[in-house]
């Protein structure tokens, strides 16, 4: 039997995602769907860019459907080895595009403020701002309740616990006995382990962004995580991510403190930046009117200007 490596403080090794809590009690036209997703919800199927457009077209019209229905609208294959619709659901699901409910056998799917945005500018999501927004809202924290989980744990457990930072280098092994800690054993784990990296290394999915890339041999391969860009283009997609997370774990509150704020969500951890790096983008959004900042308590506590809705609607703006 695989040796259990010893569980991180305050996670049991049984916990998992896709329990009885929801990620948010918050209800609102431009929020995220509030539950988490089965640990296993890829089965062994990466986010395809070209299938996840076509689901957002079937969403953004009738958007009911059992999963032979919305394959036959879709082309998602739908057989007993290739069965992509349900995990698509998912990955569209986890990433902020799509709120989904399933009732004897149907699917209900419709937009979020986010889906209908995408899917208006960037319908085969080739732009990257479109990728790593996908991707920061698929790693997000779930809740605000302990032990912490993702919405989509082995992401959440991949990019926002801390472990993994872009200036290490990391083994799939290492990996997997993190899931095993926070998991126990299970048999899924292991191909799990590859999959989730495996989506940054497929031009198909979401390569184009370079967020994990291999290094070292083909017999002993190394898995380098890259932190989020630091550049003008993407920083209406992190002003939308920290709206909607906002929205989703703080609920009313029109003003907070940064620094917890991103403690509570794994902020900093997810984007790998350090307080320097974080600086220029508060200073953007100060600067377009998104917030305005007080430092004299010593922290920044950030009071919201805009609403979320005009955040997001902003995604694409400083696209040349």
């Amino acid at each position: 039997m695989r040796h259990q490596p010893e569980a991180p403080p305050g996670l049991s090794p049984d916990v998992r995602a896709g329990d009885s809590r929801r990620c948010s009690d918050v209800s609102s036209a431009s929020g995220l769907d509030g539950d988490p997703l089965p640990l296993n919800f890829p089965q062994t199927f990466l986010p395809d860019r070209r299938l996840l457009g076509r689901l957002m077209a079937f969403a953004a019209a009738d958007g009911r459907g059992d999963k032979e229905t919305i394959g036959a609208a879709t082309g998602i294959p739908t057989g007993k080895s290739t069965g992509k619709v349900e995990p698509m659901i998912r990955y569209a699901q986890g990433m902020g595009l799509i709120r989904a409910a399933k009732t004897d056998g149907v699917w209900r799917l419709s937009p979020t403020l986010l889906g209908q945005v995408v899917r208006r500018e960037d319908p085969f999501l080739s732009e990257p701002v479109s990728l790593w927004m996908l991707h920061l809202l698929l790693s997000r924290r779930c809740g605000r309740t302990l032990p912490a989980v993702g919405v989509a744990d082995a992401w959440f457990a991949l990019f926002a616990e801390g472990r993994f930072r872009p200036e290490q280098r990391f083994a799939y092994s290492d990996y997997l006995d993190f899931l095993i800690a926070r998991h126990g054993e299970k048999g899924y784990l292991k191909p799990l382990s590859t999959l989730a990296p495996r989506m940054y290394l497929e031009d198909s999915s979401f390569e184009a962004i370079g967020a994990l890339t291999v290094e070292g041999t083909a017999s002993e391969p190394r898995l380098a995580r890259a932190a989020a860009p630091v550049e003008t283009r993407f920083f209406p997609a992190y002003a939308a991510y920290l709206f909607l997370v906002w929205d989703d774990q703080f609920g009313g509150d029109r003003q907070l403190i940064f620094q917890e704020f991103a403690r509570e969500t794994r902020l900093l951890a997810v984007l790998g930046w350090s307080n320097v790096q974080a600086r220029r983008w508060l200073e953007w959004m100060v600067d377009r009117g998104l917030v305005q900042i007080d430092r004299y308590t010593g922290d920044p506590v950030l009071l919201r200007l805009k609403e979320t809705g005009e955040v997001v609607n902003a995604l694409y703006r400083e696209l040349v």
